[in-house]
């Protein structure tokens, strides 16, 4: 068994996903709310754009941890006997990055740190 505690962070990627959904509802809320006719509503507006923001760099922070974790973990498991993960594995950690701000990267990063979840939890362990 491996004593890495490190999958915790590459574990955080479902969220990700949940803040560039929280930046869309955003941006899309602050379209809408500028770009109503007569007297826009001030409040959504800022509200809105502050989301959008927020959950934008959210998303990019989340997916950086991500990214250093996966890799801190790759290096902890390589002197292991059970499961020495290729350093290729990193490319998926970069991939989720680049899925924070280009989302449609996100359909492939997802589920190879899915995968690499899924095999370090069959081969390690998770303890």
């Amino acid at each position: 068994m491996s004593s890495s505690p490190w999958w915790y962070g590459i574990a955080l990627f479902p969220f990700v996903l949940l803040l560039e959904f929280l930046s869309r509802v955003g941006s899309r809320t602050f379209i809408a709310a500028s770009s109503v006719p007569g007297e826009p509503n001030v409040a959504v507006g800022i509200a809105s754009f502050v989301l959008s923001v927020a959950a934008f760099w959210g998303g990019i922070l989340v997916a950086l941890i991500v990214l250093v974790c996966l890799l801190v973990d790759i290096r902890a498991l390589g002197g292991e006997g059970t499961w020495s993960p290729s350093p290729a594995w990193g490319l998926a950690g970069l991939l989720h990055l680049a899925g924070a701000v280009f989302s449609v990267l996100l359909v492939l990063s997802v589920p190879a740190l899915s995968y690499y979840l899924y095999r370090r939890h069959d081969r390690v362990g998770t303890s």
